[in-house]
């Protein structure tokens, strides 16, 4: 006992205790558990935690439409666009050619088994009347233009009517002469409503065939 006394010390109980006390601490945590699912709890235990889920409620009715919103306000209206480009007036055989106005159109004849000296005409109308006829100087033939106040197919130079032979074969240049006088023989130049191209052939299947351009004195 004399010996036991001796290693007793303040120090030694201290130590002792707080070795008996972290032994019953960590059977006290041993004891103890961290849930971190519900697959660790007890279906039973778990129903009585979470309680009893009664029935499903019944839909309800649906609500009444709600009322129509107002109508916007009406948006400004946008400005006017340019006025196009007034067009002409359109003409018609009963009206007058305008003055620097031009029309133009196609000619042709032939003598398909004629002979030699045979002479062959065809009359041309103007679809819009000219208001005068033209004169034999203001009425000009050309299988080679340009020439003086016919500058090609499609054109002819203010008061003047111009001839353009596109294919001719066996026949001279044309008289070109005014259908409306009342006389046989005609004069050279044109009428009002068209012109009389003449040819004397020189040799059998003549023909010629081309357009013509008229504007208005």
């Amino acid at each position: 006992m004399n010996s036991l006394r001796k290693h007793l010390s303040y120090a030694n109980i201290v130590a002792t205790l707080a070795l008996v006390f972290a032994m019953g601490g960590s059977a006290i945590a041993a004891n103890h558990y961290l849930i971190s699912s519900t697959k660790q709890i007890k279906p039973s235990v778990l129903r009585a935690l979470k309680g009893h889920t009664g029935p499903k409620g019944a839909t309800g009715a649906t609500g009444p439409t709600g009322a129509t919103g107002a109508t916007g306000a009406t948006g400004t209206t946008g400005a006017a666009g340019t006025e196009g480009v007034k067009g002409l007036n359109g003409l018609s055989a009963l009206s007058t050619l305008p003055s620097g106005q031009s029309e133009s159109g196609d000619y042709g004849t032939g003598t398909p088994g004629g002979k030699t000296g045979e002479v062959l005409e065809e009359a041309v109308t103007f679809p819009v009347p000219l208001a005068e006829g033209l004169s034999s100087s203001h009425a000009i033939y050309t299988d080679a233009p340009p020439v003086e106040h016919c500058s090609g197919p499609g054109h002819a130079e203010k008061g003047f009517l111009c001839v353009y032979s596109s294919s001719r074969e066996l026949v001279a240049s044309p008289l070109i002469k005014d259908p409306e006088v009342a006389s046989h023989t005609l004069p050279v130049g044109t009428g009002r409503l068209g012109f009389l191209l003449q040819w004397l052939t020189s040799g059998v299947d003549a023909f010629d065939v081309g357009t013509y351009t008229v504007t208005a004195p």
